[in-house]
């Protein structure tokens, strides 16, 4: 059955939590039972362990079906650990992100407790050189499941990039048949040298009133002009309709609190968006919006941000705010690039029952 709003009541947070061991490339799960206060689950240990692939799994992402009683998991197949670390390859590049395996890793429940063995999914584009960070968005157009994720494409000879990393697609009716990959949201160019593309990976999007919106990480590591986007359509599956709304270090916020000296792509990647619950908001009349985002060059973790109006590009309105540490916790373990889901009572009490 469909949720209503006023049905969640906390949430589910999956994650991994580094790459200095096997086990640190697998799924855990951390509970909240009301505001942004998480407890690690499972005494801390994984839930969930890939046996598929390169037998570690990065960047979940808990989805729940529009019938609101099937739940997937869907995960990076990438194990660092396997690969004996970053390493870099005779081009430059490093190994993982243009030998990378073209297989995502997926589970699915019915209760969040009992999952299916993981299984691989072949969904990058031909010559691509990994499919990084996959999300999953539903598409009310064609009444599909679409799983996007990040790929660079490339040149098969030379081993060079023939094309950055995009976000591309794959669209599903029951997570068993899969149409071709396609381009979701192409390079972007604005502001960047000679008109070059930039790379973008870690997209994460939602359906807010007539728009999708998309939070991606808009350039590598080093490149300028990019950000943290916010970009928005009506035409999901239409690459070219995609506009950009804002970049969050463009809003002026105060830092004070934030752990990072800007909100950019140099400071953070692995953004999230999620949708708070009723009793979180600020005014429960008012649908409210989190955007958490991990600050990888300073290694502490995940911030989170909130908004009640996504559209206030220049925060005129006072909508977008940077949380202190008083207004959340993610407990003992670090939270790498992950999810959160919202989540009933009953979902509360069965994880409660299964993993305290």
């Amino acid at each position: 059955m469909k949720k209503a709003d006023r049905d969640y009541c906390g949430y589910l947070f999956g994650h991994f939590i580094g790459e200095q061991g096997a086990d640190e490339e697998q799924i855990y799960f951390a509970l909240s039972e009301g505001g942004l206060h998480f407890k690690d689950l499972n005494n801390g240990n994984p839930v969930l362990v890939s046996t598929v692939g390169e037998k570690g799994v990065r960047d979940p992402f808990l989805y729940r079906t529009p019938d609101g009683e099937h739940f997937v998991l869907v995960a990076t197949d990438l194990s660092i650990f396997n690969r004996g670390g970053w390493v870099k390859n005779a081009q430059g590049y490093f190994d993982a992100s243009t030998t990378g395996s073209s297989y995502l890793v997926l589970w699915e429940s019915k209760d969040l407790v009992n999952w299916s063995e993981p299984r691989l999914i072949n969904a990058a584009p031909e010559n691509a050189g990994m499919a990084w960070a996959p999300e999953i968005v539903y598409d009310e157009e064609t009444e599909s499941n679409i799983i996007l994720f990040a790929s660079s494409i490339m040149d098969p000879d030379t081993k060079m990039k023939a094309k950055p990393n995009a976000i591309y697609y794959v669209a599903t009716k029951d997570f068993k048949e899969f149409s071709r990959p396609e381009l979701f949201i192409d390079c972007q160019k604005d502001g960047s040298a000679d008109g070059r593309e930039r790379e973008i990976i870690d997209t994460t999007v939602m359906k807010i009133g007539a728009y999708y919106y998309s939070v991606s990480k808009d350039g590598d590591n080093s490149e300028a002009g990019g950000g943290i986007r916010i970009m928005r359509t009506k035409t999901l599956l239409v690459p070219e309709s995609w506009e950009k709304v804002l970049d969050l270090d463009e809003l002026g916020l105060d830092l004070t609190d934030a752990g990072v000296d800007a909100l950019d792509n140099g400071s953070l990647e692995g953004p999230e968006l999620f949708e708070l619950n009723v009793s979180d908001r600020t005014d429960p009349d008012v649908p409210e919006y989190g955007i958490i985002a991990d600050r990888y060059m300073a290694g502490t973790g995940y911030m989170p941000i909130k908004t009640s109006d996504i559209e206030d590009r220049d925060n005129s309105k006072g909508s977008w705010k940077v949380l202190s540490d008083k207004d959340y916790s993610f407990d003992r373990l670090k939270k790498r690039h992950g999810t959160i889901l919202r989540i009933t009572k009953d979902e509360i009490e069965r994880l409660k029952k299964a993993y305290s």
